[in-house]
C-alpha cells in the first residue's frame, strides 16, 4: 500500500466561511485513520462532541476550493 502525503493532523480547526466573511462552528480534526479498504479518512470533531468523518481527498478538495478554510487563516481574512 502506498503512503499517503497530507498536510492535516489531528488538532487543526477548520470554519466554513460564508458569504459575508463570517466563520460558521469551528471543527477540529480529532483522528486520521483508514476506512476497511485503505482509503485514508479524517474525523472531525465539533465543540458540542459530535463527530463527522469525511475521506482526506474529500477535505482536501473542500480547502483547496475554498469550502472550508484552516481557523487561522479563515480568521485574517
Amino acid at each position: 500500500m502506498n503512503a499517503t502525503h497530507t498536510r492535516l493532523a489531528p488538532g487543526q480547526s477548520f470554519a466554513q466561511p460564508d458569504g459575508d466573511h463570517r466563520l460558521g462552528q469551528p471543527i477540529t480534526i480529532a483522528r486520521l485513520d483508514r476506512d476497511a479498504l485503505g482509503l485514508p479518512r479524517v474525523t472531525f470533531r465539533a465543540p458540542d462532541g459530535r463527530e463527522l468523518t469525511a475521506y482526506t481527498v474529500q477535505v482536501e478538495a473542500a480547502i483547496a476550493e475554498g469550502i472550508l478554510a484552516p481557523l487561522a487563516i479563515a480568521a485574517a481574512a
